[in-house]
């Protein structure tokens, strides 16, 4: 696969935070396009300039008849895209103490244009306060255009904003529902978490390990359900670089393909599977996966055994007593010092009588995945609905659309703690 070309090397972008939490989403060649026209504004610009972005910053795999006709139709489309975002105060810039949202036009146009070769382009001024004279409300965040390139997904590009407007603290924390509703995501789109976590999160977390903006995260749960997100990264998350990633792609490609059948087809992949992903995004260099790979071809244990190690080193380095999951994961496999233990619970767990362990078999048995969504939200989903989700909503009231979409696929309504959910049970 080609890579894009390099335009405007070590740019800065940036945008006001009301733009980096707004609720919208792009497809892959729009976002493509508003980081084109995003890298040739200056931060002393004073207004939006008509732009031409050439094909070849837009497409890096093909051209052709069929190209520009999805460059037309990208046109078409992203002239009626509107962003519903927070409105800010007049005169100031500044986000309001009262938060107030409406929706603006993205674009004021957007053509191909074949004597140009490219697209001509231009910002709507309405969306002028996010996008320029930023150092006046003191409220913004910058990103290198290099790293954002690096991103393949828009979700992906969306989340490296979020995490980057707290850069300075290391972590933030956000609901699902907060989530979902920033990058324009449906409820029926990814209705269990485990689905969305695989989509969105993972996939996030595997591509933003190339750039700056590398992060971990850890759920926190309330019976079961998903109630925070929690975001950590900063300069103690421990990847690999960019060229490194690049090379153990290719080189796990061929050294772990026997192994593919053995991965989950849901989990995320990019050319490895899961538990090797798991092994690169704590730190394990190539090297060292290399030699775990030859223990696996040798049967010295079983696949299984890596699961245990990384979910035994993961919970020390949690409570503080590992401080470099990586070595202590390498370690673990390659010294196979953990081997026992694990050998041991796998033949406890087979020895147990059947009519005595009811209670053990119980508490090792998957626990229902409850899938929640506050009604409130739901309904302010479909009564503000972003440009995406526009265009997916259908029923004519909110009444039958509850029917269509929750009600007729097994979500029941329940009240908890005074507020009305959505609620629906499913093996994860």
């Amino acid at each position: 696969m080609k890579t894009p070309p390099k335009q405007n090397a070590d740019k800065i972008v940036a945008q006001h935070n009301a733009l980096v939490n707004a609720r919208f989403s792009f497809v892959p060649l729009q976002m493509r396009l508003f980081l084109a026209l995003l890298s040739r504004i200056s931060l002393d610009d004073t207004e939006f300039k008509e732009h031409v972005i050439p094909v070849s910053e837009l497409l890096f795999e093909r051209h052709g008849g069929s190209a520009y006709q999805q460059l037309d139709e990208m046109c078409d489309d992203i002239t009626s895209f509107k962003l519903y975002i927070e409105i800010l105060e007049d005169g100031t810039r500044k986000r309001r103490r009262r938060p107030k949202y409406d929706y603006i036009p993205l674009m004021a146009k957007a053509g191909y244009d074949s004597d140009m070769g490219g697209i001509v382009a231009a910002f709507n001024p309405l969306i002028m306060p996010y996008l320029l004279q930023l150092r006046e409300s003191g409220n913004f965040t910058l990103a290198d255009l290099d790293e954002l390139r690096k991103l393949k997904s828009p979700s992906s590009v969306r989340i490296y904003w979020l995490l980057k407007e707290y850069s300075d603290f290391g972590q933030r924390t956000v609901t699902p529902e907060q989530l979902r509703f920033m990058l324009n995501i449906a409820e029926n789109e990814y209705p269990r978490f485990s689905n969305f976590k695989a989509r969105v999160l993972d996939r996030a977390q595997l591509e933003l390990a190339r750039t700056d903006m590398p992060f971990t995260y850890e759920l926190e749960r309330q019976n079961q359900l998903v109630q925070r997100i929690k975001f950590l990264f900063g300069y103690d998350t421990v990847v690999a670089s960019s060229d490194e990633v690049e090379e153990q792609n290719t080189q796990l490609v061929k050294n772990t393909k026997h192994l593919q059948n053995a991965e989950n087809a849901n989990q995320p992949t990019a050319g490895e599977p899961a538990w090797v992903q798991a092994l690169r995004l704590i730190g394990v260099s190539l090297r060292s996966i290399k030699q775990i790979i030859k223990q696996l071809e040798d049967k010295e244990y079983p696949l299984e055994y890596v699961d245990f190690v990384l979910s035994r080193i993961g919970k020390q380095h949690q409570l503080g007593k590992v401080k470099k999951p990586a070595g202590a994961v390498y370690k673990a496999l390659v010294e196979k010092y953990l081997l026992e233990e694990y050998l041991a619970g796998q033949k406890a767990a087979k020895a147990i009588p059947v009519k005595k362990a009811s209670a053990a078999i119980k508490a090792k048995l998957p626990l229902l995945e409850e899938v929640a969504f506050p009604l409130r939200e739901v309904r302010d989903m479909y009564e503000n609905p972003g440009p995406f989700l526009k265009r997916q909503l259908k029923e004519p009231t909110f009444e039958l659309h509850l029917e269509a979409i929750y009600l007729s696929q097994g979500f029941a309504l329940v009240k908890r703690d005074g507020d009305d959910w959505l609620i629906k049970n499913a093996l994860p």
